[in-house]
């Protein structure tokens, strides 16, 4: 996704009119116009018009009417290496969300809309908007909200669905907490008002807690707890963190001292830091009525205290480092001049993998400027302008946050699947040389490290022929298999067969047509589906006898605690246990056949079985102490 445009950006010109960007607004009946002509409308005769048109945080939204009181509804956004849709530029992608649309539309977008569309980026588009004299105004419709696709429908539904009992990728978990995946304690001190068990799935607590999720951007299994170690607690009060404790009473009887008092210690922590305050209403007060926004408002006049004030909806999360990522780069983008031949790491955590890579890069006289996102502080911003591409990896759950690295900058942008195996990572690195001119890329440097790799994986191979891995997932989650950009860049399968590993997955169906299109949307992901077994099972018992029955000896989860998997005698492994890089994959190898050779849960799992409900059947406890 790297073209010639993105250097004619001149950083000294006129930006984009980044004055909407993150921002909801509708549109007017000229923007209504202008996106009607653009995507050929006029020729249906008037059979098809734009009700709504809307500029969302980084992109365009246009509602469409097809009839029956039902809409399409259409969207334009910046375009990556992993865009799909029903067309794709060099610079946008345009898809729809919702119900599918009639043939006879779908055709006439796909006839006139590709050679208008590539006219345009996504900057023009927010200049046309721009230009709109009804853009915000309240009185305009908006596209009816419908859910992004393979996104939860609900940040709690890892809790709170009807299916939990067979959700074992958290996606709607990870989902809310997809800001404790960042680390923006050198922006901001951070403030929370909840109950303490919040705090477990939270990783950038003060105190060790146990955490209820697998988080994927911990590095506890790769790296150990040295890797990003945590604020002691006296650090955490004084600096980088404090939280209310709600408890039962609380809930019962109400307690807005608490909430005072802890924007009295906040107030007290900014004046010593002078850092903005992030304050985070957790679900707790929203529940049981506590008016929390209202005292924050009034404490922030009152003190004068910078404060940014977030919720557990999606809203309130796309935008909070908007003036870090957008105002701020911008400006360094005017007075910092690009270094030939460098590159950002963007969405790479700074760990021993990345220092791998960058050794990779090294070899190929490629050099890493900064490495940004999730560590995230002013002075890796402005140093970002210095390179010649951005490089991100690949991860939906951070795509807002690189649609505000790209929005109007004139550093070109590539996202390549990210550099997990030894063929994804020789191809990662030959994408990068690619995207910096050199035609002619030599990898001959790095490619006696991956021979390496190779005789490691296959001197591994005939003890990783008796393992076998499995996968538990709903008929509806199969893009956690087929992109992974919803399993943080990880390629669960891809790799898995690298490895050389079996499969066993395991899908939960409400009937014979749900679980054939879901099977065969997994085939797909398979490169040898003879080694794999698919099977399907409709009800909770049915799953936890696949479980139990299956020849794989471990099993996939994002929860830290789940009796499902070790009271089926089986082990579990997670998103944490996969690194990258050509040492990665054979670290990988060798981690998760060793989860595979660990005997405990098989002999002890007559002890850990529960009830459909979680609990201990009755006397089992006593009979275990014995």
């Amino acid at each position: 996704m790297v073209n010639e445009e993105h250097k004619s950006r001149d950083a000294g010109g006129s930006p984009a009119p980044v004055a909407i960007e993150g921002k909801c607004l509708a549109a007017g009946g000229r923007s209504r116009r202008f996106f009607g002509h653009l995507l050929g409308l006029p020729r249906s005769g008037g059979k098809y018009h734009v009700r709504a048109a809307a500029w969302m945080d980084h992109a365009v939204e246009v509602a469409i009417p097809t009839g029956d009181r039902q809409e399409a509804v259409f969207r334009i956004e910046r375009s990556t290496e992993q865009s799909v849709g029903l067309i794709r530029t060099g610079e946008l992608v345009l898809y729809f969300r919702g119900q599918d649309i009639p043939v006879d539309l779908a055709e006439l977008i796909e006839t006139h809309a590709p050679e208008q569309l590539a006219r345009h980026t996504i900057e023009s588009l927010a200049e046309q908007l721009m230009a709109d004299p009804e853009l915000g105004d309240p009185a305009q419709p908006m596209p009816e909200s419908t859910e992004q696709e393979n996104r939860p429908v609900s940040l709690l539904d890892t809790w709170g669905t009807d299916d939990a009992w067979a959700d074992f990728f958290a996606g709607g978990e990870l989902a809310r907490a997809q800001l404790d995946s960042l680390d923006p304690s050198s922006l901001f001190t951070f403030i929370q008002h909840s109950d303490a068990e919040c705090l477990h799935v939270n990783p950038h607590t003060g105190g060790s807690v146990v955490w209820l999720i697998n988080h994927p951007w911990d590095n506890r299994i790769r790296h150990g707890q040295a890797i990003g170690d945590r604020l002691d607690l006296t650090t955490a009060a004084s600096e980088g963190m404090i939280t209310s404790d709600l408890d039962e009473n609380d809930v019962i009887m109400g307690n807005p001292g608490k909430l005072q008092r802890l924007l009295k210690r906040a107030e007290q922590i900014h004046q010593l830091t002078g850092k903005p305050l992030f304050f985070s209403n957790t679900c707790t007060p929203v529940v049981t009525g506590e008016d929390v926004e209202s005292t924050v408002k009034r404490f922030a006049r009152r003190s004068g205290c910078p404060l940014l004030y977030l919720t557990v909806t999606p809203r309130s999360m796309v935008n909070v480092f908007h003036d870090v990522l957008v105002t701020r780069r911008l400006q360094a983008e005017q007075h910092r001049q690009e270094r030939p031949g460098t590159i950002n790491l963007v969405g790479f955590r700074s760990d021993p993998e990345s220092e791998e890579l960058r050794g990779l890069l090294n070899k190929l006289s490629i050099e890493v400027n900064c490495i940004v996102i999730p560590d995230l502080d002013f002075e890796l911003v402005e140093h970002m302008p210095a390179a010649e591409v951005n490089v991100f990896y690949p991860n939906k759950l951070w795509q807002h946050l690189y649609d505000q690295v790209q929005f109007s900058s004139r550093v070109r942008p590539l996202q390549p699947p990210a550099p997990f195996g030894i063929d994804g990572t020789l191809q990662w690195l030959e994408q990068i040389g690619r995207a910096l001119g050199r035609e002619e890329f030599d990898l001959r440097p790095v490619r006696e490290q991956a021979e390496q790799a190779r005789q490691q994986l296959q001197q591994l191979a005939q003890d990783i022929d008796q393992c076998c891995l499995g996968l538990v997932l709903r008929a509806d989650e199969t893009h956690f298999l087929a992109d992974p950009g919803n399993t943080w860049g990880v390629p669960l399968i891809g790799m898995i067969e690298e490895m050389g590993f079996g499969l066993d997955i395991f899908l939960k169906v409400s009937g014979r047509e749900q679980a054939a299109r879901a099977a065969r949307q997994v085939h797909t992901c398979l490169r040898r589906p003879e080694r794999h077994v698919i099977k399907a099972f409709d009800s909770m018992t049915g799953m936890l006898e696949r479980i139990e029955n299956s020849r794989a000896q471990a099993f996939f989860s994002a929860h830290f605690f789940d009796w499902r998997i070790t009271g089926s005698g089986k082990n579990l492994f997670s998103l944490q246990h996969f690194e990258m890089g050509l040492r990665g994959v054979v670290r990988t190898a060798r981690r998760l056949l060793g989860i595979c050779r660990t005997p405990y849960y098989q002999q002890l799992h007559q002890h850990l079985r529960r009830s459909r409900a979680g609990l201990w059947p009755a006397g089992q406890l006593e009979g275990a102490a014995k």
